[in-house]
């Protein structure tokens, strides 16, 4: 295997643009949790298309080959869920900057890398150089002691574009380099978007931003509301703005 692999990480020195500047649109908080998203089309930057299949689209428009790349989020959106987040409704949004992720591949060797403000990271290389499968952990630092918590990933995946998997509005599909046949192991069900479940704190007394972003899901789609997730948000952060429903 080759070992010509680049690893890059952007944190907090990463490549950023002004609010107002073409490749980045504010936007309300109901659209993207993050308040920004990438406007920039295929214009070059670290931060372009946050939850994208990043090394498909490279192929695809002959970018810089990446081995892997991929975006994080501070919440878990979900097939499971439908609805529920559906104030946050906005594509290309940016995720969560400064997360440590350690990507193993198949021969053992380490990557590490952070995202930058878009909340995307990436390993760049020819994908056929990276060897498979592969292991990532995403680790978080606890903001009540200051200790690490470490995420393991489940699964080892045969593909380094993580939002080809990690998508939950995508329909189930074969594996890249596979045949399509009626093997179950070669039809790939579509997973949550990489998100930390209960990150952070959101505004407004809720215990997450999870519980924030699931509780705005709720209030904009009232054929929810008598959903068991819905009733019990309701019951623990109040009823809907528009309700009679007495707190």
């Amino acid at each position: 295997m080759s070992r010509w692999l680049l690893v890059l990480g952007f944190g907090a020195s990463a490549l950023a643009f002004a609010c107002d500047d073409e490749t980045v649109e504010v936007v309300e908080k109901e659209v993207c949790y993050s308040g920004m998203r990438w406007v920039g089309d295929k214009r070059g930057s670290p931060e372009m298309f946050p939850g994208r299949d990043c090394v498909g689209c490279h192929i695809e428009n002959d970018g810089p080959p990446l081995a892997l790349g991929g975006t994080i989020y501070p919440y878990v959106l979900g097939p499971q869920s439908p609805g529920l987040l559906a104030a946050q409704s906005g594509t290309d949004c940016f995720g969560v900057e400064g997360i440590e992720i350690v990507i193993e591949d198949g021969d053992g060797q380490q990557y590490a890398v952070t995202t930058n403000r878009a909340g995307n990271f990436y390993v760049e290389g020819n994908p056929d150089d990276f060897a498979k499968p592969f292991s990532a952990t995403i680790t978080v630092i606890n903001p009540f002691d200051g200790d690490p918590i470490v995420n393991p990933m489940n699964f080892r995946p045969q593909y380094g574009g993580c939002a080809n998997c990690h998508n939950p509005a995508a329909e189930p599909f074969t594996p890249p380099g596979l045949e399509q046949g009626d093997v179950d192991d070669r039809t790939v069900q579509p997973a949550a978007r990489i998100g930390i479940n209960g990150y952070g704190t959101g505004e407004g007394g809720f215990d997450s931003i999870s519980d924030e972003l699931n509780y705005m899901g709720c209030v904009a789609d009232e054929s929810l509301r008598g959903e068991r997730v819905c009733e019990n948000l309701f019951e623990d952060y109040g009823p809907p703005p528009d309700s009679n429903v007495a707190p």
